[in-house]
């Protein structure tokens, strides 16, 4: 599991039970009832498994489901107005980070002796696992598996051969060009759902990349983030971009972003959305 959860003593049976699933530790393990939650797919998580109640605070942006926008908000998620002592006194037994945008918090959480989880959901498994743990550190185990088994209902994708998967182009920002690689989280959701990702050959993450290599791969998808405030059609108008078959064929599409890079239950729907777009 690419996660990391530290444990001061009140969680401490918990330890027992990542390590070897023991049914004894896992009926001994504490309950966490006061969560603050550092990001909007953790908020997401743990009002999908039936915990909201226990969240004590959330970040910015945490804005599904409604009712998350009714929390206390910490600060922002990128961590530049988060502080120790504004995260103390909502008086958390669980904090829940995010892998490197976070870490500068695990000093000061360990010195309070504060429990904390890290995500680190690099791929839709990882999110079932994550899910899965959380369920266990809240009390919702029975909750989070009814999550995780309607999650993999509805991400069942067309998984095509390898030969006949659909290219795709998944723009997350063009000033400069910066698209997804293989390590990505998006990554895996368009290989669920039966494409591939055109920059899948880059370990990096998140790769600058040129126009001119964008073009040259001709992808037969686009896919452009509605955040990014970027319509169809300014993308189709780009100069040297008429002749990529996503554009000839109609097929750049502006999509929700928060169901592609938000790590929580609402990937399923992503991978299903893109199954379809990938069909047409």
């Amino acid at each position: 599991m690419k996660k990391l959860i530290k444990l001061t003593a009140l969680f401490i049976t918990t330890a027992l039970l990542f390590v070897s699933c023991n049914k004894k530790a896992a009926e001994q393990v504490s309950v966490a009832k006061s969560v603050v939650a550092l990001s909007p797919a953790a908020t997401e998580i743990l009002f999908a498994i039936g915990a909201e109640d226990q969240i004590a605070a959330v970040s910015e942006y945490s804005d599904y489901p409604e009712a998350a926008k009714e929390k206390p908000v910490v600060g922002g998620f990128d961590g530049n107005t988060l502080s120790m002592e504004k995260i103390l006194s909502f008086k958390p037994d669980l904090v829940y980070l995010t892998e490197g945008m976070h870490n500068f918090l695990i000093q000061g959480l360990e010195d309070n002796n504060i429990p904390y989880y890290i995500s680190n959901a690099t791929s839709v498994q990882a999110v079932y696992e994550e899910i899965s743990d959380i369920g266990k550190l809240t009390g919702h185990e029975n909750q989070a598996a009814i999550v995780i088994a309607e999650m993999k209902r509805l991400a069942t994708g067309m998984q095509a051969a390898d030969s006949e998967k659909t290219s795709v182009y998944y723009e997350v920002w063009n000033e400069p060009y910066m698209s997804i690689g293989n390590t990505s989280f998006i990554n895996d959701i368009i290989t669920n759902a039966g494409g591939k990702n055109i920059f899948d050959d880059l370990s990096d993450g998140y790769p600058v990349v040129s126009e001119e290599t964008i073009i040259a791969r001709q992808p037969e998808v686009i896919l452009i983030p509605a955040s990014s405030g970027i319509s169809t059609d300014s993308v189709k108008a780009r100069a040297g971009w008429e002749n990529i078959p996503a554009v000839k064929n109609n097929k750049v599409y502006v999509i929700d972003d928060n169901l592609y890079s938000r790590p929580g239950p609402r990937v399923a729907n992503g991978i299903s959305e893109l199954s379809v777009l990938l069909s047409k």
